[in-house]
C-alpha cells in the first residue's frame, strides 16, 4: 500500500527559512504590515464618503419621485368614485327637469352617498331654479333641501334623516333665498357646455375646502335642460399630505400653476374666510420659504431644482399632477437639502472607529496565522478523514466483489451482508436492496438492514400508482442524491409513506439496470455526510453495478431451479412480457379502490350492490353561513340561499340532473343511468349544470356586491348509495366519487371547477380543460386533476 501523503505544512517553514534573504523578508513585513493598514483606512474613508454622497442622492430623487407618485395616484383614487357616481346620478335624471326627476335622483343619491364618502353633497338644478340637494348632516345621516319655484312662489323645505335612514323631521325654510343659477359650478358647466371641474374653495353650507364637479344636459336645439353636480372634500388630502415623511422638516403641497394652494399639509386647513373668495397664494401664506420659492418659480418655471435661500441650500420639485378634473396642479415639495445629507458627518464618525478597528486588526494578525494553523490541522484531518472513508469503502467492494465472483448467484445470506457491509462503509442508518417486478409496477425489497437495530427485514412493496414520481426517475436509470427527501420531487412520496416515519430525511438511491433498464434499487438512507461522504455516490454505483452483474446472471439459471428456493425471487428474474397498453383511469382507479377495500376487510364486488358504477357527480363548496344568510337587494327571497336554491332548481331542470341535495355548505349534484354507456352523456349533464351554476353564481356576486367565495369540483366514478325509508323512499349518495369531488372542491381556488382525472378523460373533448396538477387519496391513488374553463 502506497505511503500516506506527509502535510503539506511540514516543509512551508523549513522551505521559508533555507531561502536567501529571508531575514530580509521577515523585517520587512511589519512594514509592509503598517503601509497595508494605512493605504487601507485611507480606502476606506474615501468608500464610506463617497458611497454616502452617491447614496444620499439617489436616495432624495427617489423618495422625492415615489412621493409624486403617491400623490398622484391618491388625488386619483380619491375624485374617480365621485366622478362615477355623478355619471350615473346624471343618468338617473334622464335629461328630466327637476320637478320630474327629482324623486329618482333622490333615490340613487341617498343610496350612493353612503358609498362614497368624498362627497359632501349632491345637487340636481334647472334652468327654473329648482333645486334638489343632499347633504350629509353631522350625525351621520342624510338632508334633503327641495326648492320649487313657480312663478314668483318659492318653497324651500328641508328633510332631516337620522343615520339609519329615517326621517325625523321634515322642515319649511322660507327665508332661504339659495339660487343654484348662480353657483359656479352651474355657471361653469352651462358655459363650458360639458363636464366641468371648479378650482378649490370653501363651501357654503359644510365650510370645509373641497372642488365641485357638475354635468350639464341640453335640448337638441341647444338649451339646457338640467346641471348635476357634486361637491368634494379635500380634507383627505390634506390629511395624507401631512402624513407623508419628507426628511426632518420637508412637506408637500398641491398649488395649480397661479401658485395658489389646492391642498395644503395640515387637518384644519381653510382655503378661506368665506364661500366668495379664492384660495391664497403661496407668497399669501406669511411663509418666508414658500414666498422665495414662489417668486423663483415664477420666473425659472417648474420642475425639480435647488434654491439657495440664505444659508439653505432647498430642494424643490414641482411636478404636473395628471388628474381626472382637467385642472392643472403641481405636486409642490419643499425639504432642506440637511434632511437628505446630514448623516454623512455620521458617517465620518462610523469611518474613524473603522479606522481604529483595522488598528485592533493589525494586534490580531498573530492570533490569524495561529488559526490559519489551526486550520491547516482541520484540513489535513478533513484529508485523513475522507481518505480513511474511501479506503474503507474500496476494501468493502473488494471484499463484496470477491465473494460475489466465486458465487453462483445471489441468495439470501448475500444480499444481507452485502446490505451490512454497504451500511458499514457508508456509516448508513439503513441499507436496503429493492427488486423491480417483471410489469415494472411494484419494487420488492429483497433485504433491508436496520444498522441501529442490528436487524434485517425483506417484503415491503412500493407500488407505482402511489409513487409515480421515484418510478418516473427510476425508469431513467439516474442515481438521486438527496440531503432533504422530502423537498425533492422524485423523493416527496418515499419521504412521505416511508422515510419520515422512520426519521430518516437523507437518502441515496443508485438504480441497479441490466441492460440499459433499471431492475432494482439500491438505497442508502441517512448515509454519513460531510468529509465521510467521500466517494459516496462512486461506491453505491459499483455496488449497484456489481448487484446488477449478479441479478443478470441468476437470471439465465433454470426458473424452476430457482422457484424451488425462492418462488418470489423467480418471478423478479422473470423475462418481462410484452408491454401493454397501460390501464385507463377508471381501471386504475378501480384497482386502487380494490386493494384500498381489502384492507378494510371486504371486496368491491362485495359492495357492488350498494353501489353505483361510474356516476357523474359535481360539489359546489359555499361560503358560511352568514354570507348567505343575508337578504338578496334585488330579490324577493328571503336570503341569499334561498335564490341559490332556486338557481339550482332552474339548473336541474335545464340539464336534467337526476340527484341533487343541499347538506349545509355543500351542493351536491349527480347523474347515473342503469346503461353503462350513457356515462359520458351523464358526464356532460352534470358538467352542464355545474357550469351554469358557476355562471349564476359570479352573476349573483357581482349583484349584491358580496364575494360569495364558492369552489365547484367533478368527478365519475363509484359512489355508494343508500334507500332512506321515507314515502316514496329516497336515495342518498355517499362515498366514493362523491368524497373525491368534496376533496377537489375544498382544494380547488375560488370561483374555479376542479375535475378528476376521469371526468377529464370522460369530459376534453366537449369542454376546456387546463392542468392543476396531481392530487393523492388512498381510493384513488396519486391522479392528475384539472380546471374545467368552459365548453369547446
Amino acid at each position: 500500500m502506497a505511503r500516506p501523503a506527509l502535510p503539506a505544512t511540514r516543509f512551508v517553514r523549513p522551505v521559508l527559512r533555507a531561502l536567501p534573504g529571508a531575514a530580509w523578508l521577515r523585517h520587512s513585513l511589519p512594514v509592509v504590515g503598517v503601509v497595508s493598514v494605512l493605504l487601507l483606512v485611507s480606502a476606506i474613508a474615501w468608500y464610506i464618503y463617497d458611497s454616502n454622497r452617491h447614496g444620499a442622492i439617489v436616495l432624495s430623487n427617489d423618495l422625492i419621485t415615489a412621493i409624486d407618485r403617491r400623490v398622484a395616484v391618491q388625488m386619483h383614487a380619491y375624485f374617480q368614485p365621485a366622478q362615477q357616481f355623478l355619471e350615473l346620478a346624471e343618468a338617473a335624471a334622464n335629461d328630466r327637469p327637476v320637478d320630474e326627476g327629482a324623486a329618482e335622483a333622490e333615490r340613487f343619491a341617498l343610496q350612493g352617498l353612503l358609498s362614497v364618502p368624498a362627497i359632501t353633497a349632491f345637487s340636481y338644478a334647472d334652468p327654473d331654479g329648482d333645486f334638489l340637494f343632499v347633504i350629509r348632516n353631522e350625525k351621520g345621516g342624510l338632508d334633503t333641501k327641495r326648492v320649487d319655484v313657480e312663478g314668483s312662489s318659492r318653497k324651500v323645505i328641508w328633510t332631516r334623516r337620522d343615520p339609519d335612514g329615517k326621517v325625523t323631521s321634515v322642515e319649511d325654510d322660507p327665508v332661504d333665498t339659495f339660487d343654484p343659477r348662480k353657483r359656479p359650478w352651474y355657471l361653469g358647466a352651462e358655459e363650458a357646455k360639458k363636464p366641468f371641474w371648479t378650482g378649490t374653495y370653501l363651501f357654503f353650507t359644510a365650510q370645509k375646502p373641497g372642488i365641485s364637479f357638475a354635468i350639464p344636459s341640453f335640448h337638441p336645439d341647444g338649451r339646457l335642460r338640467n346641471v348635476v353636480g357634486v361637491d368634494i372634500e379635500i380634507a383627505t388630502i390634506c390629511a395624507f399630505l401631512k402624513e407623508l415623511g419628507i426628511g426632518v422638516s420637508g412637506k408637500a403641497l398641491i398649488v395649480d400653476r397661479e401658485g395658489r394652494v389646492v391642498a395644503f399639509p395640515s387637518d384644519h386647513w381653510l382655503p378661506a374666510d368665506r364661500p366668495d373668495v379664492a384660495p391664497p397664494k403661496l407668497d399669501e401664506l406669511g411663509d418666508p420659504v414658500l414666498t422665495h420659492v414662489y417668486n423663483r418659480l415664477r420666473v425659472e418655471g417648474y420642475g425639480r431644482k435647488i434654491l439657495e435661500i440664505g444659508d439653505q441650500r432647498i430642494i424643490v420639485s414641482s411636478e404636473p399632477v395628471n388628474m381626472l378634473t382637467g385642472r392643472d396642479w403641481v405636486t409642490l415639495i419643499i425639504v432642506p437639502e440637511t434632511d437628505f445629507v446630514g448623516f454623512v458627518s455620521d458617517s465620518g464618525i462610523a469611518a474613524l472607529f473603522m479606522s481604529v478597528v483595522v488598528v485592533l486588526i493589525v494586534a490580531a494578525l498573530t492570533g490569524l496565522m495561529a488559526w490559519r494553523s489551526m486550520l491547516a490541522d482541520r484540513r489535513a484531518s478533513a484529508a485523513a478523514t475522507r481518505q480513511q472513508a474511501l479506503e474503507v469503502r474500496t476494501q468493502t467492494f473488494i471484499d463484496l466483489a470477491r465473494g460475489v465472483a466465486t458465487a453462483e448467484g445471489f441468495d439470501g445470506g448475500d444480499i444481507q451482508s452485502a446490505t451490512e457491509s454497504a451500511a458499514n462503509a457508508c456509516a448508513a442508518k439503513r441499507v436496503a436492496v429493492w427488486r423491480l417486478t417483471s410489469d415494472r409496477r411494484t419494487l420488492q425489497c429483497e433485504d433491508c438492514f436496520d444498522s441501529t437495530a442490528s436487524d434485517h427485514t425483506s417484503g415491503l412493496v412500493f407500488h407505482r400508482d402511489e409513487m409515480p414520481n421515484l418510478f418516473a426517475a427510476l425508469d431513467k436509470a439516474v442515481p438521486i442524491d438527496t440531503a432533504d427527501a422530502g423537498r425533492d420531487r422524485r423523493t416527496s412520496e418515499l419521504f412521505a409513506s416511508y422515510l419520515a416515519p422512520l426519521g430518516i430525511t437523507s437518502v441515496y438511491l443508485a438504480p441497479i439496470v441490466a441492460g440499459n433498464q433499471a431492475i432494482g434499487l439500491l438505497s442508502v438512507e441517512d448515509p454519513r455526510r460531510g468529509d465521510r461522504a467521500a466517494g459516496l455516490a462512486a461506491f453505491c454505483d459499483a455496488l449497484s453495478i456489481l448487484l446488477g452483474l449478479r441479478f443478470t446472471a441468476a437470471a439465465v439459471a433454470p426458473v424452476a431451479a430457482i422457484a424451488a428456493t425462492s418462488p418470489a425471487l423467480a418471478a423478479a428474474v422473470m423475462p418481462p412480457p410484452a408491454e401493454e397498453k397501460p390501464p385507463d383511469s377508471f381501471a386504475q382507479r378501480e384497482a386502487r379502490l380494490e386493494r384500498t377495500l381489502l384492507q378494510q376487510g371486504t371486496t368491491l364486488e362485495q359492495v357492488r350492490e350498494a353501489s353505483i358504477d361510474r356516476a357523474a357527480v359535481g360539489v359546489v363548496k359555499l361560503p358560511s353561513w352568514t354570507t348567505v344568510a343575508q337578504r338578496p337587494t334585488d330579490s324577493g327571497e328571503r336570503t341569499a340561499m334561498d335564490a341559490i336554491v332556486h338557481e339550482l332548481r332552474r339548473s336541474i331542470e335545464r340539464s336534467g340532473v337526476t340527484y341533487a341535495a343541499l347538506l349545509d355548505d355543500e351542493i351536491v349534484l349527480a347523474a347515473f343511468s342503469a346503461e353503462s354507456g350513457k356515462t359520458g352523456e351523464d358526464a356532460r349533464c352534470v358538467a352542464t349544470a355545474i357550469l351554469a351554476l358557476r355562471d349564476r353564481l359570479i352573476e349573483f356576486e357581482d349583484r349584491w356586491g358580496v364575494s360569495l367565495d364558492f369552489r365547484l369540483a367533478i368527478d365519475v366514478g363509484t359512489v355508494m348509495a343508500s334507500t332512506i325509508g321515507t314515502e316514496p323512499p329516497t336515495r342518498n349518495l355517499w362515498g366514493g366519487a362523491l368524497a373525491v369531488a368534496k376533496v377537489l372542491a375544498t382544494t380547488a381556488g375560488r370561483r374555479s371547477i376542479a375535475a378528476s382525472e376521469t371526468a377529464y378523460e370522460m369530459l376534453s373533448g366537449d369542454f376546456l380543460f387546463r392542468p392543476r396538477g396531481s392530487y393523492f387519496l388512498p381510493e384513488t391513488g396519486a391522479m392528475r386533476t384539472f380546471v374545467m374553463v368552459g365548453r369547446t
